[in-house]
């Protein structure tokens, strides 16, 4: 299960790339790399057999490509990329929800509104944005709203837009739920679940039998007071620049 998800996840940032048209096919991997290092930028479909681990890493310190390979947990891919010199910088939890059909009953259509215009294609880039620290462009938003694989969704509070997240669905039917973050001012009341929530309906509106996310040790917690299930990680490493 954890090669699943973590697939799909691979599969949702090559549609974004190739949507924003920042995806690049080389021997051996896939990457994302939009301008300005925003999001996403990865490396990822790597196959170790085809690729040449030298170039890779002239591409990477040269800046040609990003400083981030990810890959699913195997022991042996581990192996190659320590002893090239790429270090472990982090792990996701790869997680599914095998759903029963049923909706969450208290998802209330005006606490949130669906991404349909570039205006707000940008509002859901600046939440994004402030929500996790690192850039999103809106011309890399904006597509995914125009693309029916996608659904952009803002939450709405006291007249503000505090929180994010979308849902995409793959060719194999399953729908993963992506970026779902809030503003700092605004965590603690809910709104994170919320989000979750709507974009779980919307999975099983897409007759998803399967719900995948990747999340953090944290958001690991409270995915799984909400059934989700932890099928191993998503592991991620660069090499040291300096």
């Amino acid at each position: 299960m954890n090669k699943k998800i973590i697939e799909h996840l691979f599969a949702f940032w090559k549609q974004i790339g190739h949507n924003g048209g920042f995806i690049k096919k080389e021997k051996g991997f896939n990457s994302t790399h939009p301008s300005e290092n925003s999001w996403p930028s990865k490396i990822f479909n790597i196959n170790v057999d085809a690729l040449d681990l030298k170039d890779l890493q002239q591409k990477i310190r040269s800046k040609k490509l990003p400083n981030s390979v990810e890959v699913y947990e195997q022991a042996s891919v581990e192996k190659i990329l320590t002893s090239n010199g790429y270090s472990l910088t982090s792990t996701l939890k790869a997680m599914a929800l095998t759903t029963n059909g049923s909706l969450y009953g208290n998802i209330t259509d005006s606490d949130f509104l669906q991404v349909h215009s570039e205006y707000e294609a940008r509002l859901f880039a600046e939440v994004a944005s402030e929500s996790f620290g690192y850039p999103v462009k809106t011309s890399t938003v904006i597509p995914l709203y125009k693309d029916p694989a996608f659904k952009l969704f803002l939450g709405t509070y006291q007249n503000s837009f505090p929180s994010c997240g979308m849902v995409y669905l793959d060719k194999n039917g399953v729908s993963g739920i992506h970026m779902i973050g809030t503003i700092a001012d605004y965590r603690g009341l809910g709104l994170g679940k919320k989000m979750t929530q709507l974009l779980v309906n919307e999975a099983i509106k897409n007759q998803s039998k399967k719900v995948f996310l990747v999340a953090s040790q944290a958001g690991e917690r409270i995915y799984t007071k909400m059934g989700f299930e932890t099928y191993g990680v998503l592991e991620s490493y660069s090499l040291p620049m300096n």
